[in-house]
């Protein structure tokens, strides 16, 4: 009996100096690490997808390991340009950046390969404000300043001027579009350098929910008298159709402090996502992880409060979906 027991310890011990301390009924599946490339460091993509970490540590055999990147266009040229990493990594991205990228548009410089949602883990709600109470839509901005982010940040400022010069139809050259990111422009609103700037923050459309950005906060707060300028539907629905993966969305009154009446806005989402040729065993296992867990999210950051089982797939159609996490969202009831 003791040299029975001293074999299970013996067992057991070589698994935990192996760094993978699991239990010796997972030891019937090989332990697999699978490597995520996320965002910068100190962005909410950043620490959500390091609480993913956190959380496969409690899967039998599954760890996931992510790493810091600059973000969502190196990301998927880097996984598309080395096709060793597409059956071992899976990435932060978004379906605008992948539209983007399939057609090689800027920020792109080439057409590059579809990617498969794994899991959205969240969504970004933008719009704009100004401080002009003469400005009342965005049909008023003609001939007007207004600040974005960084040229090449998709959320922050290649969607809203797509909304603008598409779905609204005004030209480029009758806005003064200033990209001087997402901070930037609201400090240039502040200072009365520009008319207008894009704020925003993060949805939970299950609950109606939003938890606005860091400098959309700090705008809310300044105690000026703001006007939110809200997309039209239409036009939303105009630009989407030219092959952005944007969605209209409306807050209701209240949905923070200021917004008296209800703000139509657009929706864009920030995902997990991976090759095509990841395997779909294991994207079964991390989707499947994801789902069961996605409360644990808002122990992380405020921004995974507001993860919720029905928008972990929002704004993705069906087949966009890895196979494997297809398969999860099914057995969840999330999808029929």
């Amino acid at each position: 009996m003791k040299r029975k027991m001293l074999g299970i310890g013996i067992a057991a011990a070589a698994w935990a100096f192996a760094g993978y301390g699991l239990p010796a009924t997972a030891a019937d599946h090989a332990p697999v690490t699978v490597n995520l490339i996320a965002a910068p460091f100190g962005t909410g993509s950043y620490v959500l997808s390091s609480g993913l970490e956190q959380i496969s540590k409690k899967h039998p055999w599954l760890r996931i390991i992510s790493s810091e990147s600059p973000g969502f266009v190196y990301n998927y040229k880097k996984l598309a340009n080395e096709p060793e990493l597409q059956k071992t990594t899976i990435m932060g991205s978004g379906s605008a950046v992948a539209a983007l990228a399939q057609r090689g548009e800027k920020p792109f410089d080439k057409k590059y390969p579809p990617i498969k949602l794994l899991a959205n883990y969240n969504l970004v709600a933008v719009w704009l404000a100004t401080l002009d109470q003469n400005i009342k839509t965005v049909n008023d901005l003609q001939g007007k300043k207004v600040a974005l982010g960084q040229a090449p940040q998709i959320n922050w400022a290649v969607e809203p001027r797509a909304v603008i010069t598409v779905g609204y139809g005004i030209p480029a050259e009758r806005i003064n579009f200033q990209y001087v990111g997402v901070q930037g422009a609201v400090a240039a609103l502040l200072d009365g350098t520009v008319d207008a700037a894009v704020v925003g923050g993060y949805l939970d459309p299950e609950k109606g929910k939003i938890a606005l950005s860091p400098q959309t906060m700090e705008f809310v707060a300044s105690g000026r008298k703001i006007r939110h300028l809200g997309w039209a539907a239409d036009a939303v629905k105009k630009t989407a159709a030219t092959g952005m993966p944007i969605a209209p969305f409306t807050l209701p009154a209240k949905s923070f402090d200021g917004l008296n009446e209800a703000l139509p806005i657009l929706v864009d989402n920030a995902a997990w996502v991976a090759s095509p040729n990841f395997p779909e065993d294991l994207a079964y296992e991390i989707t499947k992880l994801i789902i069961d867990n996605v409360d644990k999210f808002a122990d992380f950051t405020a921004i995974g409060k507001l993860m919720s089982r029905g928008a972990l797939r929002f704004g993705w159609a069906p087949q966009d979906i890895h196979p494997g996490a297809l398969r999860a969202y099914k057995e969840a009831g999330i999808l029929k």
